[in-house]
């Protein structure tokens, strides 16, 4: 009897595996536990997987610098977590879908914070905006200190570079904003007398096309969904190309400033 529960519990336990995927390595526990998933696109996930995928507290870091701490449900950022993005800011509080959306403290890379609701990780008039974090009386989270093997240094080193023979050019090699965002940029009566900063990313296909229009900070979501929308009837670019092919491309790091006020 002790024999035949050991062999049942062997089969019922988790284990600990090595799977090659399309989009990269996961290393773990298998059905469902603790491991590492190595995305070529998405960067290095870290916490309690579900059949490969993320699902419970974990933790990723993206190819941009970016980092996330917190709660995901099959994979995207959902409940309670926050945000370190490349461009400076954090975001804490509520997150659904994705991005932050819900209650949640922004603080800004030059030291104002805004405390309210935010939609798509952009602040939006349901909330206050502070000049200081003693002002707000809040503190800057820091993101916690992890161990990262070698191999994961590695690994998120090769993913930043993109090993790419050539990148994603608009058109002759001229400014995106410049050449196109700003002469299509139409200004609604809400974006009268503001002004607003528009961190964004976005990925350039194969054939040249614009897919995936990210907003990864913003002061104001009127801005931010007018700058989705040009984007998103942005001409052809030039793709990027590796081993002489061309290949997807992600644009990162992107920031528009916007200025009503005078």
């Amino acid at each position: 009897m002790l024999l035949f529960f050991s062999i049942l519990l062997s089969l019922y336990s988790p284990q600990v595996d090595t799977l090659r995927l399309d989009h990269g390595t996961y290393i773990g526990e298998l059905p469902a536990g603790p491991g590492k998933m190595y995305h070529n696109e998405r960067g290095l996930y870290i916490g309690t997987f579900d059949r490969t995928v993320i699902n419970g507290r974990g933790v990723l870091f993206k190819p941009d610098g970016s980092r996330y701490v917190g709660n995901f449900v099959k994979g995207a950022f959902q409940g309670h977590g926050r945000l370190f993005m490349a461009t400076g800011a954090v975001i804490c509080g509520e997150f659904r879908g994705g991005r932050a959306n819900g209650l949640d403290t922004l603080y800004y890379p030059d030291g104002k914070v805004f405390i309210g609701i935010m939609q798509n990780n952009g602040a939006t008039s349901q909330g206050k905006t502070y000049k200081t974090e003693k002002a707000a009386k809040v503190i800057r989270p820091e993101f916690p200190e992890m161990e990262l093997s070698e191999y994961d240094r590695a690994f998120l080193d090769s993913i930043r570079s993109g090993d790419y023979d050539s990148p994603a050019v608009f058109k002759d090699g001229s400014s995106f904003f410049q050449a196109y965002i700003s002469p299509n940029f139409v200004y609604s009566e809400k974006m009268s007398q503001k002004s607003a900063v528009v961190h964004y990313e976005f990925t350039v296909g194969e054939d040249g096309k614009i897919s995936d229009v990210t907003v990864t900070s913003s002061t104001d979501e009127d801005f931010s969904k007018e700058l989705i929308r040009v984007i998103k009837r942005s001409p052809k670019w030039t793709p990027a190309t590796k081993d002489g092919k061309p290949v997807p491309y992600t644009v990162r790091n992107q920031r528009a400033v916007f200025n009503m006020a005078n």
